[in-house]
């Protein structure tokens, strides 16, 4: 994982609060990190796909939904910095 593509990704306030939101909870489907951050859909879902891109986030499909968590392959360093963002 490339440490400036991770932190680019950190950077938007969007990005930022989805990853916040999965370090407390664990694992949330597509349609409650929407309804929690109050934006529409298709914006969500580029942010989860950019997120996924770079490695921060898994995506499980269950049913007709998505659902994210923080990846297991995480550096610790990207742990860390996940941690201390609270």
């Amino acid at each position: 994982m490339n440490k400036t593509d991770f932190l680019k990704a950190l950077s938007d306030p969007t990005r930022l609060k989805i990853v916040q939101l999965l370090h407390h909870k664990t694992t949330l489907c597509v349609c409650d990190i929407i309804s929690e951050l109050d934006q529409p859909q298709p914006t969500i879902s580029r942010h989860l796909n950019q997120l996924k891109q770079v490695g921060i986030l898994k995506s499980e499909r269950k049913g007709t939904w998505m659902w994210y968590a923080i990846s297991t392959d995480l550096p610790e360093w990207g742990k860390v910095i996940i941690t201390a963002l609270e």
